[in-house]
This record gives structure tokens, sequence and C-alpha cells, in this order.
């Protein structure tokens, strides 16, 4: 049974049940200033459902502030958040304020938020709690009007477990959970969303192909994305690189794509047999390990020896 959405999010495709029955849960929660934890795997457009959050509801008006927990350093990551006071530390030559107070009125978000440190973590827990902090070597107590959005590519209920996260700031933060179901769980969309990155690619000048072979859009619906959107949107700006024609045709896409054990019978009759599986995928393994016998050997849980004797069986080069 189809089911059916109420409306639809700007930018966000939605052609599949797993999408489109999240929708309503979208459309709802843009409206609130309840926390929301956005958990899926890397690259599954949690950053996009962040920002649809923000723009979709009342809280547009003010800013929205990313914090990639990742990518700040450690010892620099208090003063990003919380901001401080001129003289707290040598080089704080003047005050600063915190990406916290910068998001006043409007969201924060906070992607990969499993990366905070513990120590972090329960300085963060105060904020969240009673909407109020101090700068970094301040004492004037600062209120905020914030609402918190999260994403994780983690369990974070496994991290509270393994005590790599603070139980209390994780049910804080994780009022509303919300599942980004990965490509390979939503297939319908993925030709609109190759074609969606074809166009923009043509708006680039990139291409000048107006869509896909069948054979090619097989394939596409066929691989199973461990990428997710953001691999899917990498393998449609290099294959249009290739494509010459009024078609992106099968070939211009990758060996990771064509040589991948379920590319075997996208568009095909007959299902393949347990050798064309083994082949491709000892072709594939070899290409994602940039030819190396050694970690070929490995993945495939093989000797050297063995591999070499099915790749002269294969004729793999």
């Amino acid at each position: 049974m189809t089911v059916a959405a109420p409306a639809t999010l700007p930018g966000v495709v939605a052609e599949s049940a797993a999408m489109r029955a999240l929708l309503p849960v979208l459309l709802r929660l843009a409206e609130t200033r309840s926390a929301v934890l956005l958990e899926g795997e890397s690259g599954s457009g949690k950053d996009l459902l962040a920002h649809w959050l923000h723009y979709g509801g009342p809280r547009s008006v003010g800013p929205l502030v990313r914090v990639h927990c990742p990518s700040i350093p450690e010892e620099l990551l208090e003063s990003e958040l919380f901001g401080h006071e001129r003289g707290a530390f040598t080089d704080a030559k003047a005050a600063k304020l915190g990406k916290i107070e910068m998001a006043q009125g409007g969201t924060l978000y906070f992607d990969q938020v499993q990366d905070l440190s513990l120590a972090l973590q329960g300085k963060l827990l105060r904020v969240v709690e009673e909407r109020s902090f101090e700068r970094v070597g301040g004492t004037r107590t600062i209120e905020v009007d914030v609402r918190f959005v999260s994403s994780t590519n983690v369990d974070l209920g496994l991290a509270v477990s393994a005590g790599r996260f603070r139980e209390d700031l994780f049910h804080r933060l994780n009022v509303v959970p919300v599942r980004v179901p990965p490509l390979r769980e939503r297939r319908e969309d993925i030709a609109p969303l190759a074609e969606l990155f074809l166009a923009r690619e043509r708006g680039r000048g990139t291409t000048s192909a107006g869509g896909f072979a069948r054979e090619t859009l097989d394939a596409l619906r066929g691989h199973l994305w461990p990428g997710n959107v953001r691999e899917l949107r990498s393998v449609v700006e290099r294959a249009s690189l290739f494509a010459t024609g009024e078609v992106v045709p099968l070939r211009a896409l990758p060996p990771s794509i064509l040589e991948a054990p379920e590319a075997l019978w996208a568009g095909r009759e007959r299902r393949p047999t347990l050798r064309d599986v083994e082949q491709a995928y000892i072709r594939f393994v070899l290409d994602e390990t940039s030819g190396s016998q050694t970690r070929t050997a490995s993945v495939l849980g093989i000797s050297r020896k063995a591999l070499w004797e099915k790749r002269r069986r294969f004729g793999i080069p």
C-alpha cells in the first residue's frame, strides 16, 4: 500500500514509502522546540533534514548554527561552544561569542554528537536543561532560547552502556528520535535523486546529458550504496564527466558499481552463477583496496596464494 504524504519538503526526495512515512513526522517536529536526535548511516541525509527542521518552522527567523563535533580539536571545543571572556587564557585577547550564544533564537545542530568528550557532555547538560551557561573565564550567567538538534551515525544507546556517553544527556537530546533510512531501504528514491544530481551537473556545465540509459538506472538501483546519498551524488558527478551523448551510459559508472556482485543481474533476465558472484566480488575488493594483494586476501579471508590462484583461474590481472 502506498503511503500518502501530506506535503513535500523542499529539497527532500520522497518517492519511497520509507521517506514518505517520515514526512509528517518532520513537518510536525519543525513546529516544535523539542530536542531531536537524527539517527542514520553516514551520507544518509541527516544534515539536510536538520536544515529542514530549522527552516521549515518558526525558528527559521533565527540562526542555524552547526557544530561538527569531530572537526573541532578537543582543547578548543569548550571555547567554541561557550565562548570566552578576555583574558580567560593566554591567547584570549578579546571576548568571543560561542556557538551556543550565536544560536540565540534559533537552532543549535550537533553533527556527530557522539564525539563530544564526557567532560564537555556534563557541561552541555546544564545548557540543555536550564538554557543557561557562563562563558569560559566568565561569571555572568547568560540565558539562551535555543532548540537542540543532534545527529549520530552510531547507536548512542550502546555508547551509553559502554560508558562513552552520559545517560542523562542522552535522554535530554533524545526526546524525539528520528531514524533516517539508508538509501538501500529507499530504492524508489535512487532514480529521482540521480536525476536531481545530474540536473545540477548540467547547470554547472559539466554535462549535456539529459538523463540516464535504462541499464544505467538498473545498475544504480541495484547497488547497495554503503555511502548512501553522498556516494550517489559523487557517482553521478563522476559519471557526468564521461557522458558524451544524450544519456549517461552504463560504462560511465565506476568499477565499484559495475563490478559489485549485486550489479551482476541489474537489467538481466538470468540470475548470476556462483562463479559470476565470486569473480565479481574479488574484482570489487581489489578495487576497494587499490589492488593490494595482502589486504584483499585479508578481506576475503583466504591466503595470498589462494587469491593468486583464483585470479589466475578467473583471468583477473
